[in-house]
């Protein structure tokens, strides 16, 4: 029988700063930044929740609602370690675990129960080590497939665990707002309103032809899921070495987009900030021990009038190419700043700026001409050695000279720039 578990880790950037600084915790946390900065909220505990603080809030905003609120930044090196040694609970029973995002993970448990017993058994097992060894508040829904125990674990928050029984999903999704349900986005959320399908029963009712008719695959496959049928496998992305080291295994593709706050409009500035991003992805590309052939670039201006019945923002613009496979920064900064320059300028500021790695594979050496061979060697040791003093002095305190020119605005610490959100310091 399949079971799947899903874990959440209930306000996980201010429970990290709870678990770093004991003298916090039973608090209101609030992470983000000063309250005088425009940044937004991107979590808060427990404690401020109930003072009307809610993630995505402007922080001046959170101050009103509660002025003796703890505001701070947060730090992603501690966050990356708390999700590291979660994800470590969990490959103890099953070597199936997924780290589906910042905060939650998924398990395959399925056939595990004569070794460690029944699922839910399981799921109190891991909450209860969560708390005494991480000292962090974790949710877990158990189902019979990625959203239903996705669905679980809604039922179950704060700190819960809810189990959906197999057979009964359809009953128990039926009376549940449609809203909870996982790709029930903003835009195809409202066409349901308009057509008075608020619940996941009442979509589950209507025919599949009308949905493919009015909203394509989407529609089909959300119908689906409102019916507890979800198909989709837990892949690995964690797992344990021949020594017992935890390894990350190499994603399909990596993403890091940041967000200017204000709006930028310097040119300079705009092209340091994707530099930047280069830097960061690269990085990360070489610990996966992966090469790209595929690099992609998006800039978005500040622009929101939309066309009718799209859904697209039209000041979102994005460039693309095909590479030979590198891991080098210099070869994929050089083609970064090719397709940016290459996008349409226009008279309006912009919001944000990001780069996409795709085809990511395992690196099995460089190939060229003896000139290029000579080139690209020079360009890997000079990598190697950075990547060796940032592992020894963190990685804000090698920067580039291009990243240089962000610093009056973000600030380098341990871990990098401190950029709008912590989860880019990656």
């Amino acid at each position: 029988m399949r079971r799947i578990l899903h874990l959440d880790i209930d306000a996980f950037l201010a429970s990290v700063e709870q678990a770093e600084h004991p003298e916090l915790r039973g608090k209101p946390v609030v992470i983000g930044g000063a309250p005088t900065s425009r940044n937004l909220v991107m979590s808060c505990s427990y404690e401020a929740r109930a003072l009307g603080i809610r993630p995505g809030m402007l922080l001046a905003e959170a101050a009103r609602h509660c002025p003796r609120a703890i505001f701070r930044d947060g730090d992603s090196q501690a966050a990356g370690r708390y999700r590291e040694a979660l994800a470590g609970i969990l490959l103890d029973f099953t070597p199936r675990v997924e780290i589906a995002s910042i905060d939650d993970f998924y398990a395959d448990l399925s056939g595990t129960e004569r070794l460690f017993g029944a699922a839910f058994e399981v799921a109190v097992t891991i909450r209860t080590r969560a708390r005494l060894e991480l000292k962090l508040p974790v949710t877990i829904g158990i189902g019979s497939n990625r959203c239903v125990a996705r669905m679980a674990g809604k039922l179950a928050k704060p700190s819960g665990v809810a189990q959906i029984l197999p057979g009964m999903e359809a009953r128990m999704l039926a009376c549940l707002p449609l809203r909870e349900l996982p790709g029930a986005g903003h835009a195809l959320g409202r066409e349901l309103d308009r057509y008075a399908i608020r619940t996941c029963g009442e979509l589950a009712l209507v025919p599949p032809e009308v949905l493919y008719a009015s909203f394509g695959r989407a529609g089909l496959a959300l119908a689906e899921r409102a019916r507890g049928v979800d198909d989709e496998p837990v892949e690995s992305t964690i797992e344990r070495d021949k020594d017992g080291r935890l390894r990350l295994v190499p994603p399909h593709s990596l993403e890091r987009i940041s967000t200017f706050e204000p709006e930028e409009g310097r040119r300079e500035r705009i092209e340091a900030m994707l530099g930047y991003l280069v830097e960061r992805a690269a990085h990360k590309l070489r610990t996966l021990g992966c090469t790209t052939r595929h690099i992609g670039v998006l800039l978005e201006y500040v622009e929101m009038r939309a066309q009718p019945g799209s859904g697209e923002n039209p000041g979102s613009l994005r460039a693309q190419q095909r590479v030979e496979a590198t891991d080098i920064t210099e070869t994929m900064h050089r083609c970064a700043l090719e397709l940016l320059r290459g996008l349409p300028r226009r008279r309006a500021l912009v919001k944000r700026v990001g780069l996409r790695l795709e085809q990511l594979t395992a690196h099995a050496g460089l190939q060229g001409n003896l000139f290029e061979a000579q080139a690209q060697e020079r360009a890997q040791r000079l990598d190697r050695t950075l990547d060796e003093l940032r592992a020894r002095h963190g990685f804000g305190r090698v920067l580039k000279g291009s990243s240089l020119l962000l610093q009056d605005q973000y600030p380098a610490g341990p871990d990098g720039l401190r950029l709008r959100t912590p989860s880019l310091n990656q």
